[in-house]
């Protein structure tokens, strides 16, 4: 509720207006049931045709302003709660593009998509109808009930007995049904989840003939959220049988009551219509208003899972007074530094030192998890650090702004990722894309230098050739390239290269390490690679061992004094051909 309040403030006349509209409604419905018995009890009895024509006229005008009050309250209510779909949506985004790493780690991809889109939706459609029924609804049966007693003080003692009743039934349904949908949602989440891991990894479900069994895996979750919707749609549908049985021995109690107050002269016959009217009108309101209440339920389920991301503080934050960065030289320094994903057991990365100075080149290698790419992540301070500090210029990362620090890393990372869209937006993702047409020349370097350009420009459409989702229309050493290109052009002073040319061949990887090194505004690289070949050049290499620093220093040296390195070198190249 705090959450549909605080974005209806944003739209408030839209908000104001559409109850107001309601509010002309609801009393023209009221005026109804009364133009009608005097129809009855006085044109129709006396035989005044005059009368009865004044009073439909009437009835057919009232009823004209009742159509533009609800109509007037529909447009209102739907511009109100579309705006604040529209914003909670953007709201929603933007804290998502906020969080670190570790928040995202927490918070599944499914789980967050199904927040943006259905729970986002739960509450549009239910705030759209808060400002219809949360208002007509009250109001109709405040003012039924004051015309019914109007009409007969003993007839509207059936209201002592049926709406409380009817409250009764409302309550006891509402309490089974949140904690029902709240689940629904969950197992909605879990689905979503499935069904995106089956589609991205489509390919090795079909490289190891798994349909059947990821089939199996999606029917267990398609059937578990079917059972949980079943079990909150089974509560839900005894509200509406609930309901009528309530309306209709109401009627057939006011009838039977009504008629003996007809007999006895307290009652006419037009007041008895007029008090059915009001009778009807009433209890079809308290019917309206709990399956308002029910979907309010399924609503707040949906609102407690969207406040939790609203709420979820970055596990990144900024100092108050971040320290100016001005041109800078790429000097990197690791001092001391440990990490740990979890802050529990053994850290990932343990008391870590080493310099990178400007314009050197720095190669990580070690074996499968032994730390390499979480060090490389640490250096954008995508994770806060255990212990240790880090150093850019001799500046701790810690006490810069993160827009500031990042504008001047570029990083491959070890997933070639590429957005849909033509080759050229994703080369000159880092620039606005106003800009993007004064940038012809460094785009087309850097697709030299990544060794892509060639592959481009033989597209029928060259650099803008349209890139599928995730670039699924390229082979993996092309996106490798083309998120290489990315990185260049980007012309920061730091560059991370996370495995960024396991995808190609040997041959085009010397090519690129040669353009790179030729390249005259040289960067503070800092390579990570399983490939003994792509560190070899390196100024200075790092050899990682579950998260120590094993040795340090050129190829030559470690392939003296470091048994490791040797190891993984006599591994992956004979030796004896290139001594």
């Amino acid at each position: 509720m705090k959450t549909i309040l605080k974005y209806f403030k944003r739209y408030w006349i839209f908000a104001l207006s559409a109850p107001l509209l309601m509010l002309i409604e609801v009393v023209m419905d009221l005026m109804l049931p009364m133009l009608m018995a005097r129809i009855v009890d006085v044109g129709i009895v006396n035989r005044d045709l005059h009368m009865v024509l004044t009073l439909g006229g009437g009835m057919m005008l009232v009823t004209l302003l009742a159509f533009v009050g609800g109509a007037g309250c529909a447009i209102m209510s739907s511009f109100a709660s579309t705006g604040l779909g529209a914003d909670l949506r953007q709201d929603l985004f933007s804290k998502v593009q906020s969080l670190s790493y570790k928040n995202l780690d927490e918070l599944e991809t499914g789980n967050l998509i199904v927040r943006l889109t259905n729970d986002v939706s739960q509450i549009e459609n239910v705030s759209r109808m808060m400002l219809r029924i949360m208002v007509r609804a009250p109001l109709q049966i405040v003012g039924s009930l004051v015309m019914a007693i109007f009409i007969s003080r003993q007839l509207s003692l059936l209201f002592v007995i049926f709406v409380p009743l009817l409250l009764g039934i409302l309550i006891l349904l509402i309490k089974k049904a949140y904690p029902l949908f709240y689940k629904v949602q969950a197992k909605l989440d879990r689905l979503n989840t499935r069904l995106q891991e089956n589609l991205a990894g489509k390919r090795l479900v079909k490289a190891f003939v798994r349909e059947e069994y990821e089939e199996e895996k999606f029917q267990l979750a398609n059937e578990d959220l079917a059972d949980s919707n079943i079990k909150a749609s089974r509560t839900v549908s005894f509200m509406n049988p609930a309901m009528q049985i309530l309306l209709n021995s109401a009627i057939i109690a006011a009838l039977w009551f009504g008629a003996d107050l007809i007999d006895t002269g307290l009652l006419k016959i037009g007041a008895l219509l007029a008090f059915l009217n009001y009778l009807r009108q009433l209890l079809f309101s308290l019917m309206m208003f709990s399956d308002l209440m029910m979907r309010f339920s399924h609503a707040q389920a949906a609102s407690v899972r969207i406040q939790e991301v609203l709420d979820a503080m970055p596990d990144i934050t900024e100092v108050s007074a971040p320290l100016p960065l001005q041109k800078v030289s790429g000097k990197i320094e690791f001092r001391d530094v440990s990490f740990s994903y979890t802050h529990q057991g053994d850290p990932v990365l343990s008391h870590i030192s080493f310099t990178a100075l400007p314009g050197e080149t720095v190669a990580v290698i070690g074996a499968t998890g032994s730390g390499k790419t979480t060090l490389a992540n640490l250096i954008p301070r995508f994770y806060n650090l255990d212990s240790g500090e880090i150093l850019l210029d001799g500046q701790n990362i810690a006490n810069m702004a993160l827009d500031t620090l990042r504008k001047n890393i570029a990083v491959v990372p070890q997933q070639a990722l590429l957005f849909s869209g033509p080759a050229k937006e994703n080369i000159l993702y880092h620039y606005e894309e106003k800009d993007h047409d004064g940038l012809e020349a460094l785009m087309m370097e850097s697709a030299r230098l990544a060794n892509i350009d060639g592959f481009l420009e033989q597209l029928p459409e060259g650099y803008m050739t349209d890139i599928n989702q995730k670039g699924v229309n390229l082979s993996g050493g092309q996106k490798q390239r083309l998120t290489l290109a990315r990185a260049l052009a980007k012309q920061a002073p730091i560059l991370i290269l996370d495995d960024a040319t396991s995808a190609v061949d040997m041959a085009t990887e010397k090519q690129i390490r040669n353009a790179l090194k030729n390249h005259p505004s040289r960067q503070t690289v800092l390579i990570i690679a399983q490939r003994i070949s792509s560190v070899m050049e390196a100024d200075k290499i790092i050899v990682l061992d579950e998260g120590k620093i094993s040795g340090m220093g050129s190829h030559k040296v470690l392939l003296k004094e470091n048994a490791l390195y040797r190891e993984i070198f006599h591994s992956q190249i004979d030796h004896e051909a290139v001594a």
